[in-house]
């Protein structure tokens, strides 16, 4: 989308003439004209003063602009200033010495991040390394930037690969390259691309199809786009932050400049305080420490730790124009929903949805002319800002983004006076322009801080934000509804509102209200005239049941309810709903199926619950889910009805269930609670469907034939990759002779009857789990060896044994390609598996195994980083005899034991010198951490103990240099004397960059 907006930019004045005439018959065409001579003007002069627009997709293969100049980049690299780079050095060098598995096409690695993550400092360093140096016979560095022509760049690669290209003729230089490139082996890296037209790129890429096989393209970019859409690169490497020990270290070197940083202990103090401001990104890094350097006093650097740091410099290569220059390039619409975030305070974390309503509330999405939705293009602009590092997921939640404090930084810096937020108890910085503000509320001075805002007439956006203990009176709403009429978004999340009033049908412009975590118990009957409401959302309130003219809120497309919430009467009547999360039929007085049969905008995820109360298939027929296409994934619960069981309820079951048949485009479906005997033939026939999980599924004794259907032509279950039976306490049997191509992951829990072999023919079955199925293991012919031997592909296995008397027999020689394995409860004083001969596993986990002494003969597995081990007490009490500190492949180690009879831990020469992270869970009776087991560990960057009460001090000698994180929690003994600057032992751990002791 980026890429189209650019290539739609036309010059001005091309398209003055058509208006011209199109308006001819206007009573105003005397004082359009005017405006017209006007723009023809400023045209003519644009032109005069050199500002003709930049080259686009269309002007003879050139591909983008850039309003600033920057220096080029080269090969050249001081390595001894680099930080925190060695792991992913070292991945990309292992790619590129690989051999080529993308056929003729030469395979393109691409580095992206956000500008000044150093994705040109790690290409460098790759470039200048010696297996390089020996693998490739030929080696170029080109910097590509903001603008360049398909010929102008072929040039500059021909004369990097030292030779003379002369001449514009395009077809003359490709062939020149080409035959640079035969039978050689190649590495060409191309520095800063920005975005440009596939097309573009193709053509240039061509010659690059005919050197040795092994040869390798690395591209740097700060856009995902272009290294999927338009490189369509092979390998992705997404360049993250720094750590913070390594972010000290780059710092000192900059900051300090060569003095010792123990004799400046306020400095360093100070100096960790302002690192944090710099967010892991080592340009910010650098450029901080060198104006430290520049300013090396305390006075000096504590106003700097006060003042915003995208103030700080001007130079133009600071990261504020180096982020700067990534905003300039994005087209309006996109630099208009990029600025709106500047509402979000640093640190914020916000779902891609919740933004993308926020963004429709304000206009943002109103595309003239756009046949997509505005929840469409919103995603569209979303993944724009993701693809150039703006969004970033979490490192918490996957489902959630967060901005990089710098890029908040930008966001308020081009937003200006538009976006204010307001902390404190006086109210600072708005102007008559500002039209959005988030303002956090304290209880002594609500009234003091809504009064001015209520002078912002033309406010369109504003958050409140304050404790429940905090209340919002009736006085303070109805100043706002009766003075900010223009407001199109309005929150009081988590707020103390315990009513909301009537004067809120004021706010007829209003399309976004997020009442969510208040204490509100019912909405007033005027907020159905909120005609032009879009989002309403009411998470966590207690509202019981929702006004009875609900239903004329006929432009509501995204409804979040509590589950305690009664259906909507007439909910069938809101038919752009998209986002309804679940739909709630009771027995008395309920909302009826039949109400979702013009519901076909529904999005995402629905939750049907009570179906147990459809008597009558018909309903579900009328239900019309098949005709809702953009619905993702589904989950039906047939919970209510009559607790009885008759047959008359599990026909009933049978009859409704077959009825509900889904639109094809399903990807994930979930069953539970069903009551009855058989499954409908259309589940299989779901081409889409990626998750099937069937639940309390209790009247099911065989899953055979009519599961998968009678259509010989179709493959059943042709994209299902994930499977899970679950507490389907009947089932006995399981008859699969077909289907399942993909399937990746199987889970099944808690079946005590089932004891048929699993199905033998999953070729692409990656993990398996099996947990609380008796039978399973012991149906009679020890069916877990033949049914685990066949799966050729197996990468996970999870296998619970809690509650057997006996163990089976596990023969897993042939899962060569297993990498995760975990046991819990094993019975018996050894394990039947030959460890060392698992040559990929790189997990493994034991749990509950209460009589397990030792490991097998033979050792550990030679690629083990993971080791686990929890309630194993004689396992644990042999672990002088492992040969752990041999394993020079372990990286986290990780342990839950009373150790009776162990005052200290680990012993020395215990654990190998390689582990990066220690682990200690539940360890009642330890007292004291050994030091002499932990100084070789040079290695060790996370030290993570919790529950551990017995647990006196840490080494007096100290911690290894290396820690960058410790995390105590559960030892109260720690609290005063190492968890703040004023404790005894602080200065064991004042080094490490984090410390938390709770």
């Amino acid at each position: 989308m980026l890429n189209k907006l650019k290539a739609k930019s036309e010059p001005l004045s091309s398209n003055l003439l058509g208006l011209v005439s199109a308006l001819t018959t206007n009573p105003f065409e005397t004082r359009l004209n005017e405006q017209l001579d006007k723009l023809e003007l400023l045209a003519k002069q644009k032109k005069k003063l050199g500002l003709g627009e930049g080259p686009c997709a269309s002007n003879e293969g050139l591909v983008s602009w850039k309003p600033s100049k920057r220096l080029s980049s080269t090969a050249l690299v001081d390595e001894s200033s680099i930080y925190g780079r060695d792991v992913d050095k070292k991945k990309l060098i292992k790619f590129l010495l690989a051999g080529n598995d993308s056929g003729n096409r030469v395979p393109i690695i691409s580095i992206v991040g956000l500008g000044g993550m150093g994705k040109t400092t790690l290409a460098k360093l790759v470039y200048n390394d010696n297996k390089i140096e020996e693998h490739f016979e030929l080696k170029a560095w080109v910097y590509v930037s903001e603008s360049f022509d398909v010929v102008g760049l072929t040039k500059a690669i021909i004369n990097s690969f030292n030779s003379s290209a002369d001449g514009e003729d395009l077809n003359l230089l490709q062939h020149q390259l080409q035959h640079i490139l035969t039978g050689k082996k190649y590495l060409l890296v191309l520095d800063d691309i920005w975005n440009g037209n596939a097309e573009c790129w193709e053509q240039l890429l061509l010659p690059f199809n005919h050197g040795f096989s092994g040869s390798k393209i690395v591209v740097t970019t700060r856009e995902k786009e272009v290294a999927y859409h338009v490189l369509k690169s092979t390998k992705l490497f997404d360049l993250q932050q720094l750590d913070k020990s390594d972010c000290w270290s780059l710092f000192v070197t900059h900051a300090f400049q060569g003095k010792n940083v123990c004799e400046y202990p306020n400095l360093e103090s100070t100096g960790k305080k302002i690192l944090d401001k710099c967010g892991g990104l080592p340009l910010a890094v650098k450029s901080m420490g060198q104006l430290l350097r520049r300013n090396f006093s305390q006075h000096e650097w504590i106003k700097i730790l006060e003042t915003n740091m995208w103030r700080l410099s001007d130079g133009e290569h600071s990261i504020n124009s180096v982020l700067r220059l990534s905003y300039h390039n994005l087209p309006s619409i996109l630099k208009h929903c990029f600025s709106y975030c500047s509402i979000f305070p640093k640190g914020y974390e916000f779902e891609k949805g919740e933004l993308i309503k926020l963004w429709m509330a304000e206009g943002l999405l109103k595309c003239c002319g756009s046949h997509k939705s505005e929840e469409e293009l919103g995603n569209e602009i979303f993944g724009d800002l993701e693809s150039i590092s703006f969004f970033q997921r979490s490192n918490e939640d996957w489902n959630h983004y967060a901005m990089h404090d710098l890029v908040n930084d930008l966001a308020k810096s081009v937003s200006g006076e538009f976006c204010v937020q307001i902390e404190g108890a006086r109210v600072e910085g708005i102007f008559e322009r500002t039209r959005h503000i988030r303002c956090y509320l304290r209880s002594n001075c609500v009234d003091k801080l809504i009064e001015p805002i209520c002078e912002l007439r033309g406010l369109r956006s504003l958050i409140l934000k304050a404790h429940k203990n905090v209340s919002i009176s009736n006085n303070v709403q109805h100043d706002l509804f009766s003075r900010l009429k223009c407001l199109r978004m309005l929150s009081f999340r988590s707020c103390g509102l315990s009513e909301l009033v009537n004067e809120i049908s004021n706010l007829k412009l209003l399309r976004y209200l997020d009442l969510s975590y208040t204490l509100i118990t019912s909405l007033p009957d005027t907020i159905c005239m909120l005609y032009n409401l879009q989002t309403l959302l009411l998470e966590r309130c207690n509202i019981r049941e929702l006004p009875s003219n609900f239903s004329k809120l006929i432009n509501l497309r995204h409804l979040k309810l509590p589950y305690e919430t009664k259906m909507p009467k007439h909910v069938g009547k809101l038919e752009n709903l998209q986002s309804f999360p679940y739909f709630i039929m009771e027995k008395h007085n309920g909302a009826d199926l039949k109400e979702l049969e013009n519901l076909n905008h529904l999005h995402g995820k629905i939750h049907i619950k009570g179906l147990g109360n459809v008597i009558d298939p018909a309903d579900a027929v009328t239900a019309n889910l098949k005709d809702k296409k953009y619905l993702e994934e589904l989950l039906m619960d047939f919970d209510g009805g009559r607790e009885e069981m008759d047959d008359s309820i599990v026909e009933s079951n049978v009859s409704v269930l077959e009825a509900l048949q889904p639109n094809r485009n399903l990807k994930r479906l979930t069953i539970s609670k069903y009551k009855g005997n058989r499954f409908p033939n259309w589940i299989s026939r779901l081409p889409n469907l990626v998750s099937l999980q069937l639940r309390d599924c209790k009247e099911i004794k065989i899953i055979g034939a009519d599961f998968y259907g009678n259509n010989s032509t179709i493959v059943p279950f042709r994209s299902l990759e994930v499977l899970e039976f679950k507490r389907m306490d009947n089932w006995e049997e399981w008859i699969c002779l077909q289907g399942f191509p993909l399937l990746k992951k199987l889970f099944i829990s808690e079946c005590p009857e089932l004891k048929r072999a699993l199905p033998q023919h999953l070729p692409s079955l990656q993990k398996l789990s099996i947990d609380d199925c008796d039978k399973l293991f012991f149906g009679g012919n020890r069916h877990t060896e033949r049914k685990l031997i066949n799966f050729t592909f197996l990468e996970e296995l999870y296998l619970d044994f809690t509650g057997l008397v006996e163990c089976p027999s596990l023969d897993l020689r042939c899962h060569n390609s297993l990498r995760k394995l975990s046991i819990k409860g094993w019975r018996s004083y050894s394990l039947p598996l030959e460890l060392h001969l698992f040559t990929n596993l790189d997990y493994l986990r034991l749990c509950g195994c209460p009589e397990l002494e030792s490991f097998p003969r033979g050792g550990f597995p030679s690629h083990l980083t993971d080791l686990v081990i929890f309630d194993c007490p004689k396992l644990i009490a042999s672990r002088e005899q492992w040969g752990l500190f041999q394993l020079n492949s372990l990286k986290s180690f990780k342990v839950s034991d009373e150790f009776e009879n162990v005052e200290s831990f680990p012993e020395e020469n215990l654990l190998p010198p390689t582990l990066e992270s220690i682990w200690l869970f539940n360890c009642s009776k330890l007292r004291i951490i050994n030091c002499k087991g932990l100084l070789h560990l040079k290695s060790l960057k996370y030290l993570k103990i919790y529950n551990c009460p017995s647990l006196e001090s840490l080494p007096e000698e100290g911690l290894p240099n290396s820690l960058s994180t410790l995390w105590i929690s559960g030892s109260p003994l720690f609290q005063e004397q190492y968890q703040n600057e004023e404790g005894d032992r602080w200065h064991i751990v004042s080094h490490i960059p984090s410390v938390q002791i709770f």
